[in-house]
């Protein structure tokens, strides 16, 4: 069959990514019957994604529970795109907002996937066929960071160990300075023929009609996005509360993780982000303001590099 033109919806982590990923699963039949494979999120995250950053793993020297050496991922691999090859696509969309890291990671070491370089060269290495395209969205520092708080409290497990506060967070964030360009920089040494599409999450959220046009971007021009159905339920989870994660952090440092296990939807129920329960911000106003200069400073840097094009409002479309 003929090479499909393969891209590849990468995230990152609390960038509306779970929106995107929805609407095409929910088109995912219309999408085959123009040739276009969306490939689960959830099973390409299990099957391939995880395995891929199992073996990545054991490449740096890192014990893991699991260890999967190359022959058996490259079985795990091939066994994984069996299927999908089967159906002989035009197109095949993956996405995986895991593909460069875990989201908890980054709060416990301050970094944008500490294990990026591995990750992404293992995943590449084991598509088989090379991505044409990327799609990427990144989010201001603070914004991203303290989303990510708050989603490594609900990921949390009994035996989960060695709380990280907020605020060892945020000192850690200071130690390492975050850094889109060097994240992006990962992706596109590794995916060398990958054109290479970013945008703001911040104009994402403000403009309505972006989202239609990135949906078009990803599925091709082969079928009409504004002929999908919606995604079903609403894709937008509430963030936890600035009062809601006080006495989440409170809890994990008296009672222990369990109880943050057994109570904390009652809790996110019981203070919801509201004017009196507040939105969580674990930085102070000086380290906001230096994150958001930052943030301004990389993404004036990235729009120089000639291998991304950043999407906007007034060029998309």
């Amino acid at each position: 069959m003929a090479e499909p033109f393969t891209v590849l919806h990468g995230g990152f982590h609390k960038t509306a990514t779970t929106f995107l990923q929805k609407s095409l699963q929910r088109n995912k039949g219309r999408l085959l019957r123009e040739g276009t494979y969306y490939v689960p999120h959830r099973d390409l995250r299990k099957e391939f994604t995880v395995p891929c950053q199992q073996n990545a793993y054991q490449a740096i020297g890192i014990k893991r529970k699991t260890v999967i050496d190359d022959p058996t991922l490259r079985g795990m691999t091939k066994a994984f795109f069996a299927p999908i090859q089967a159906k002989s696509p035009t197109r095949i969309i993956l996405s995986d907002e895991n593909f460069a890291g875990h989201c908890g990671n980054c709060v416990k070491t301050g970094q944008l996937y500490r294990y990026r370089d591995p990750f992404v060269a293992s995943f590449a290495k084991e598509t088989p066929y090379p991505v044409r395209e990327i799609f990427l969205s990144v989010r201001n520092y603070a914004d991203f960071f303290a989303a990510a708080y708050v989603e490594y409290f609900r990921s949390l497990q009994s035996d989960s160990t060695n709380i990280t506060t907020s605020r060892h967070m945020c000192a850690r964030v200071f130690n390492h300075m975050p850094g889109w360009n060097g994240v992006i920089n990962v992706v596109s040494k590794h995916f060398p023929q990958a054109r290479i599409f970013v945008w703001k999450f911040e104009d994402f959220v403000a403009n309505a009609d972006m989202a239609p046009k990135l949906l078009q971007k990803l599925a091709g021009d082969a079928v009409d996005v504004t002929t999908f159905d919606a995604p079903k339920g609403n894709s937008k989870r509430q963030s936890a509360s600035a009062r809601a994660m006080a006495a989440l952090e409170l809890m994990a440092l008296t009672d222990g993780v369990q109880a943050v296990v057994d109570q904390r939807r009652d809790i996110q129920s019981r203070y919801p982000r509201n004017k009196t329960n507040g939105t969580f911000d674990p930085w102070s106003p000086w380290e906001r303001a230096h994150l958001l200069r930052l943030y301004d400073r990389d993404m004036a840097r990235l729009a120089t590099n000639r291998q991304v094009t950043l999407l906007t409002p007034d060029n998309l479309g």
